[in-house]
């Protein structure tokens, strides 16, 4: 009940959980933890967050043992021939209505396999990440030109992210995105 409360104190409604497959245990490591978990274009789990839902938890996140350059959030969801919202976080992704994945924090380089798919296809892109990140945000919007991705950039006001908006604002930060050059 306390992971399901803390779910809808983050804006996550039930629609959400059965989306993103989003689950909790009653025992043992994983107790008391919002559980996201991620899979491969071919339906096998490659990654999953465990979110505590205790303000006071030592551990905030507990992460799946994999390099993160070799996981794409949910492929599995992804439509490569359509533009792509990429985030930072687990957290953020599930605000994100449509076409979107998550970076696992706010690093991109030629070395990760979303980045080399986002190649393969040319699917254009959308980065939305925190206003603290900008200068790594114009680093990877700089790196996906270079490869001749179409890049549109959002900024999120303030100290918010993704995360913290709800389906209007996500819908109207989307609207606002303006093209890299």
């Amino acid at each position: 009940k306390k992971t399901l409360k803390y779910a809808k104190s983050r804006g996550i409604d039930e629609s959400m959980l059965w989306r993103f497959r989003i689950g909790t245990c009653k025992f043992g490591r994983f107790r008391r933890r919002l559980i996201i978990p991620s899979f491969k274009d071919t339906g096998q789990l490659n990654y999953f967050v465990g979110r505590s839902v205790d303000s006071d938890s030592r551990i905030k996140y507990l992460n799946a043992s994999v390099k993160k350059k070799h996981v794409i959030f949910n492929d599995i969801d992804i439509d490569w021939n359509s533009e792509l919202v990429i985030v930072e976080g687990p957290l953020d992704l599930v605000k994100c209505s449509g076409n979107a994945t998550c970076l696992l924090g706010s690093h991109i380089d030629e070395n990760y396999d979303l980045f080399q798919k986002i190649i393969f296809h040319g699917t254009p892109i959308i980065l939305a990440l925190d206003a603290d990140v900008m200068p790594k945000t114009q680093k990877i919007a700089k790196l996906f030109y270079h490869w001749n991705v179409p890049v549109k950039i959002v900024t999120v006001a303030g100290n918010r992210d993704v995360g913290d908006l709800n389906h209007t604002e996500f819908i109207n930060l989307m609207s606002s995105a303006v093209q890299w050059k």
